[in-house]
């Protein structure tokens, strides 16, 4: 096992990392947020995190400023950006993405311009991952939960729906937008305290992509789905070695589009409809014995009496 670890630590690390970024897009989408600005709050928290690792700040005051500046700025784009919806909203968080790799490329001794940042303090271990991710985990999954779950859930479907439960949609659409933004900071942090670079191409048009699929193919109505997707695309290359070159991306393409066509709720949708069909056919095989059990019974009553 201890083998195993050492072979594969990069890979765990980057699928803890991968978890918290995927539940930053998991948040929004469930909601019916059509937002990708995650992906310019993991290069904020990136960088941020970099210049105070390097000016040797500890590892709680770093996440710290961290959280609070993610949630400032996340606060301030969403309260105009939340009047945008659907495309004209992912557009436009789109564009704050690329604002941001503007920035990165030309923002002198902060960024490194295009060359990055290396040689960053390493502040994160694996354990710390995993307490990082539990942290996450517990705090979304209590969101699907109760009439704020409810409330989030009809959000997704009819806006109005929410206002009859008395609930302002707006502002659970910006605190849903500062949650993201929390969420990808501190995965930009964490990635780069964990790998001690960070360059404008290592939160690009690639990572939306690989972010987008980890949400929308594990499933975007629990937190569960951003673990499925995760480790789905981050695992894939390491199992599926025995596919040369392009074949691969060819297969997990295939994967994709046939769990976007035949499954819209993603792997976990997959997971439930398997789970429900197997406890509808072990209660179809109790009821047939109960019957015979029932039947059993009065024909020995049957018996006494005569």
């Amino acid at each position: 096992m201890s083998l195993w670890y050492e072979a594969n630590t990069t890979v765990i690390q980057q699928t803890l990392i991968y978890l918290v970024l995927a539940a930053s897009f998991q948040v929004v989408l469930r909601a019916g947020v059509s937002s990708f600005a995650s992906i310019a709050f993991y290069g904020v928290g990136g960088y941020l995190a970099a210049n105070l690792a390097t000016s040797g700040w500890p590892l709680p005051a770093t996440l710290a400023v961290v959280l609070v500046t993610a949630a400032a700025i996340g606060w301030a784009l969403a309260v105009p950006l939340t009047r945008l919806r659907g495309l004209y909203l992912g557009m436009a968080t789109f564009a704050v993405d690329q604002i941001v790799l503007i920035f990165a490329a030309n923002g002198g001794d902060f960024t490194g311009g295009t060359v990055g940042l290396f040689g960053i303090p390493s502040q994160f271990d694996t354990p710390l991952l995993v307490g990082l991710v539990v942290v996450a985990m517990v705090l979304i999954s209590q969101l699907e939960r109760g009439s704020l779950g409810r409330a989030f859930a009809s959000l997704r479907v009819d806006e109005n729906l929410t206002r009859a439960m008395g609930l302002e949609a707006r502002r659970l659409r910006i605190l849903m937008m500062v949650l993201s933004a929390v969420l990808g900071a501190v995965a930009g942090a964490a990635n780069v305290l964990t790998f001690t670079v960070i360059t404008p191409e290592s939160f690009g048009f690639d990572l939306l992509i690989t972010a987008l699929t980890m949400a929308v193919v594990g499933g975007v109505r629990s937190w569960v789905g951003a673990v499925i997707g995760a480790v789905l695309v981050t695992w894939f290359p390491m199992v599926f070695t025995v596919l040369q070159g392009g074949w691969r991306q060819i297969v997990f393409g295939i994967v994709v589009v046939a769990v976007m066509v035949f499954e819209p709720d993603g792997l976990l949708g997959v997971g439930r409809r398997i789970w429900r069909r197997l406890q509808r056919s072990r209660r179809q095989s109790v009821e047939p014995d109960a019957a015979a059990q029932a039947a059993s019974a009065a024909a020995e009553r049957q018996k006494v009496r005569a």
